[in-house]
């Protein structure tokens, strides 16, 4: 078999274009592996902090309707009636009407109040309110309309006193209906049942609470009490979906004491669940994963989008660059199969090549001229050529070429309408040139704060929105000289190890620069998990340079060890930290206001 041998020009082609594939091969592997994994365990959680805000809102509503309730207290006369004159039923009819303007009183239109009853412990009827009368009972315990007292029944005879939720289907008024029930009580020691207080809602307050925080009718969310029916739900669902429900909703129904434990994948779907730490309720949402997916895969396709650009670009790099290595290769190759055939008196033309082939067309030419030197002219050569090949390689890690395509990704992202990868792409693009620019090792407050701005923009894009930020910088200290790369490290330690050990909402990151006695005071506060700040400050203050120097320490160290080794003992870092609480770090320099040379960090930094 005939061995195919290739030119130089294809070599390099190949060369390029392999390593290129083979990269872009890797990455999308690695994506499809990682990324699916990250979604999964990002959604579960989405999903419960989704739950825990349901959870909020609806407390709050059945608080609100508690709160009502208990009102029935101010009833004085019939309350006193109903503890002393239980069996009178001639004493109760007083309180026929009591029912109606109770509701009128203490509920509006929005509650969606559709009917109230008021019992004694007997369960004989004392009043009732029907907003709609021809589709409830007038009485609960005397009608062939299924109203769920069965239910109620277990509960009256039980020692709970706590507000009872319950719901059932009305299908005369085509509506689902929650049911809260008030034991009506004294409240001394003996703590006497002296009748109850029953009110049916409109279950659409609880729907619309649940939807609010919905972001597709394909997410199936209801809400259902322990040992009891669904009262509410909301969305669409499929018939796999449907199934799961119905098993699920049946597992509630059923279970007695704790509320039942339930996996996290259920077929095609995540499911999140969660208990009402005030009520008898279980919140339970269904989520297909295809949703889930879809994010990733548009991530995929715009990394296809992306491959193909690279791909397109190393090819046209690739031609430009063996075309100018090639080109004057070629014309030395033919000028010596000339001299070969002959033609000893040509010599090889170097005007118009690169510095390098240019020598080696002068030293061809030379040793054309003596030839006894021809041996060491032709190790030279060899050696210009290794050297040569060197610099080659070396131009293409040029850190320029990966600011430049970056700066095309982010053409390309906002051609495409992807402002969040367009701005992701500025942003990194302009932490690279920044972070490598090593010829100035100082820089202004102002770059470092525009550094930082870039720096948590990108981390808001990988992590979601959930860290508020706050800027108090004084306006006199932004001019101010500080060492290169120094607050960014101490930022991504108060968010990774700050923050993101804490479950708290109001996440907050402030910084905030002052002059203080005729210094520079920088400081970093988070309202995180906390640390052991004596500790941190014990190694702060021994600040070896040379173990720093020899990679056994990075990140706060460093930037400590460089601000001692610069100005001196007096300066540097200092932590303030309690648990749960948060911690401060604050930076301490001299005041050096000399202008430093100007640099394109990204973006104007907030001055106040």
């Amino acid at each position: 078999m005939k061995k195919i041998k290739l030119t130089m020009r294809q070599a390099i082609l190949g060369l390029v274009i392999g390593c290129t594939l083979f990269a872009i091969v890797a990455q999308t592997v690695a994506f499809e592996v990682i990324s699916k994994q990250q979604i999964r365990r990002e959604s579960l959680l989405n999903n419960d902090e989704t739950l825990e805000r349901i959870e909020s809102e609806i407390n709050s509503y059945i608080h609100s309707n508690i709160v009502k309730m208990q009102a029935i207290y101010n009833e004085e006369e019939m309350i006193y009636d109903l503890r002393h004159y239980a069996r009178s039923r001639k004493k109760l009819l007083d309180y026929y009407f009591t029912a109606w303007h109770f509701a009128e009183r203490r509920f509006d239109s929005s509650d969606q109040l559709l009917a109230m009853y008021i019992y004694d412990n007997n369960d004989n009827l004392v009043s009732s309110y029907r907003k709609q009368p021809y589709n409830f009972p007038h009485n609960l315990y005397d009608t062939e309309q299924y109203v769920n007292v069965a239910h109620l029944k277990s509960y009256l005879v039980s020692d709970d006193y706590s507000v009872m939720l319950s719901g059932y289907r009305n299908e005369e008024a085509q509506q689902d209906v929650i049911r809260f029930v008030l034991k009506l009580h004294t409240y001394d020691d003996d703590r006497s049942q002296f009748g109850y207080l029953i009110c049916d809602f409109s279950n659409q307050n609880i729907s619309d609470i649940m939807s609010k925080f919905i972001s597709s009718r394909d997410v199936y969310v209801w809400l259902q009490p322990q040992g009891d029916s669904p009262i509410a739900q909301v969305g669409n669902t499929t018939k796999e979906e449907s199934k799961i429900f119905s098993d699920l909703t049946k597992v509630v129904a059923t279970s007695l004491g704790e509320f039942p434990e339930f996996e996290n994948e259920y077929g095609s779907f995540y499911l999140n669940s969660k208990r009402s730490l005030k009520y008898n309720l279980h919140i339970i949402m269904l989520t297909p994963q295809s949703l889930m997916m879809h994010t990733q895969s548009a991530l995929a396709r715009m990394l296809f989008i992306i491959a193909i650009f690279i791909i397109l670009l190393t090819l046209f790099v690739g031609t430009l660059i063996s075309r100018y290595i090639y080109t004057p290769v070629e014309g030395l190759s033919n000028t010596i199969i000339k001299i070969k055939n002959g033609d000893t008196e040509l010599r090889a033309k170097t005007d118009g090549w690169n510095k390098e082939l240019k020598v080696m067309g002068d030293e061809f030419n030379e040793m054309l001229d003596q030839i006894q030197q021809m041996v060491q002219e032709e190790y030279e050569a060899k050696v210009l050529m290794e050297r040569t090949q060197y610099k080659v390689l070396q131009a293409q890690i040029n850190p320029h070429f990966l600011y430049n395509t970056l700066d095309t990704m982010s053409g390309i992202a906002a051609s495409q309408n992807c402002t969040m990868v367009s701005g992701l792409c500025q942003s990194l693009s302009a932490i690279f040139r920044y972070s490598l620019d090593i010829s100035d090792t100082q820089s202004t407050l102002q770059q470092e704060m525009a550094h930082v701005r870039n720096y948590l923009y990108v981390m808001d894009v990988r992590n979601g929105s959930t860290v508020k930020y706050t800027y108090q910088i004084d306006s006199d200290t932004l001019a101010d000289n500080i060492p290169r790369i120094t607050l960014q490290p101490i930022v991504e330690n108060a968010l990774q190890h700050g923050l993101r050990n804490t479950r708290r909402k109001d996440k907050e990151l402030k910084i905030s620069a002052t002059h203080k006695d005729g210094k520079l005071l920088i400081t970093i506060e988070d309202n995180g998990a906390g640390m052991d700040a004596e500790a941190m400050n014990r190694q702060l203050e021994e600040a070896d340079i040379s173990r720093i120097e020899m990679g056994r320490s990075i990140g706060v160290m460093n930037v400590n060890a460089r601000v001692k080794s610069v100005y001196g003992e007096g300066y540097g870092i200092h932590y303030e930290s309690s648990p749960e609480a948060g911690t401060k770090a604050t930076i301490v320099l001299p005041v050096n206001s000399e202008v430093a040379p100007s640099e394109d960090v990204g973006e104007k930094p907030l001055t106040a």
